[in-house]
């Protein structure tokens, strides 16, 4: 009959490969470094003063960290494509949420933007963990991250600059336009749906509950330590990216210095194109524990000079999102080298929680250190964090990683 049409569909690749996640995580990056310099700018002008901004992303973030236990049940029920659809879906109403200038409507797109993240971060590794071998790690990862580096280098000026320029609707129309175009070609590369998990080995718990998964992921020191690692560099990142733009502000600076700032900052990102040269020569251990002892010791001169020159502060975080960047393209290497197969969605699932755990707790202790020390305080604890577990890393690290 003429109705029944097999319309074509579009393939990039017959077999997923480095390069195809290599492409959607460009593309969501653009999405959201478009509004990473915005949306703290955007809040302070809303809330009035920078503890108010830490106490909105920490109920924000303690929210989506309850929603993100979730997650395993949505791919359950609606399958790790559409649960990865609606996560950019979900970035392009955050975008549309933050041109009302409300508190409520702020709040609620933060909430979206950070659980859409979730959605996003948690599907593409199940997708990563089912097509890229453990061994090709070393060098996928930091090639995702590399070329996403020009997305957050160019974004977050670009988003800066046109919010300074023509006011809040011109980045977010742009960045809800790079999440419609995320959705678009995530359906174009058409990955296999049909990969299974590996079933568990006789004897072996299955864990289907996420909650019930914590106690068998703190059990396993390895993933326990590679938590934390995550955990420390993405408490460098939300420190950076809300309250860079605060400090260029308070300042005297413009939005636009402050995305100069940012877009600087991301810039070093292009460290992951040597990164894997350099850890098979010297080993993702000493590498992951170097780049954070050398972050916090650039941190403690940036607390110094915080009080009172926040460019000179500024250009010091840049210093030391140089060693962090180091570590984000091996930063995953140890959880996906030390998760059994059989568990990967709900340990990934727990293991993700360092980004809201990052987006909660420093931001709850920044409040309190605000009224006490400023962002004096502020960048000493984040100095004394990074350099404890770069300590820690060091030492029990296999040295085999």
């Amino acid at each position: 009959m003429a109705l029944h049409v097999r319309h074509p569909v579009w393939v990039f690749s017959a077999q997923p490969g480095a390069w195809t996640f290599t492409l959607l995580f460009f593309v969501e990056s653009v999405s959201r470094a478009t509004l990473a310099t915005v949306m703290p700018l955007v809040a302070y002008g809303i809330f009035g003063d920078k503890q108010s901004v830490s106490l909105a992303y920490t109920a924000v973030s303690l929210v989506a960290l309850a929603l993100s236990f979730t997650i395993p049940s949505l791919i359950r029920h609606l399958s790790r494509r559409w649960t990865y659809s609606l996560g950019a879906l979900l970035l392009a109403a955050c975008a549309l949420l933050l041109n009302m200038g409300m508190g409520w409507s702020m709040v609620l797109a933060m909430l979206l933007r950070t659980f859409g993240a979730a959605l996003l971060n948690i599907t593409l590794n199940l997708y990563i963990m089912d097509n890229i071998r453990k061994q090709q790690l070393v060098r996928s990862e930091p090639q995702r991250y590399a070329i996403a580096t020009i997305a957050w280098t160019a974004a977050p000026f670009i988003g800066a600059w046109s919010y300074g320029s023509y006011g809040v609707l011109a980045p977010t129309l742009f960045s809800a336009g790079a999440a419609v175009a995320l959705f678009a070609v995530f359906w174009m590369v058409r990955l296999n749906e049909k990969l299974p998990i590996r079933a568990a080995k006789a004897g072996a718990a299955r864990v289907i509950n996420p909650l019930s998964a914590v106690p068998r992921f703190v059990a396993q020191p390895r993933l326990r330590l590679a938590w934390a690692i995550a955990f420390s560099r993405s408490s460098f990142w939300v420190t950076f990216f809300i309250y860079t733009p605060i400090l260029m502000l308070e300042g005297g600076y413009s939005a636009t210095t402050a995305g100069a700032i940012v877009a600087f900052g991301n810039l070093m990102l292009f460290t992951n194109i040597f990164v894997e040269r350099i850890a098979r020569r010297y080993s993702v251990r000493r590498i992951l524990a170097g780049a954070q002892i050398c972050a916090a010791l650039a941190l403690v001169p940036t607390a110094l000079f915080a009080a009172n020159n926040a460019l000179a502060a500024g250009i010091l975080l840049v210093v030391a999102s140089f060693f962090v960047s180091v570590m984000d393209g091996l930063g995953p290497v140890p959880f996906l080298r030390a998760v059994r197969a059989h568990e990967r969605p709900q340990m990934t699932t727990v293991y993700r929680t360092y980004l809201d755990v990052s987006e909660l707790i420093p931001p709850l202790v920044y409040a309190a250190l605000f009224g006490l020390a400023g962002f004096t305080g502020v960048f000493l604890a984040l100095a004394a964090l990074m350099g404890a577990m770069g300590l820690t890393a060091l030492r029990y690290l296999p040295r085999s990683l």
